[in-house]
């Protein structure tokens, strides 16, 4: 299922929150080696973060499988 939300939904649903940023964490530093990405708590966040972005989330058997 695709979902579209702005920052502020996205951050009403902390779970979901953590949820996608430890995915992007898992593919841009794990997997692709962007360690000036790397962070102690595992999350990646970014410029492109504000109040103004709308995320589109994939949820696949009730995990995040995608983000953009």
């Amino acid at each position: 299922m695709l979902f579209s939300l702005t920052t502020q939904e996205l951050m009403e649903r902390p779970d979901l929150w953590e949820a996608v940023h430890r995915l992007r964490y898992k593919i841009f530093v794990e997997e692709m080696g962007w360690d000036d990405l790397r962070r102690p708590d595992g999350l990646e966040l970014d410029q492109f973060d504000h109040d103004e972005a709308v995320h589109q989330i994939v949820i696949r058997g009730g995990e995040v499988a995608g983000f953009s």
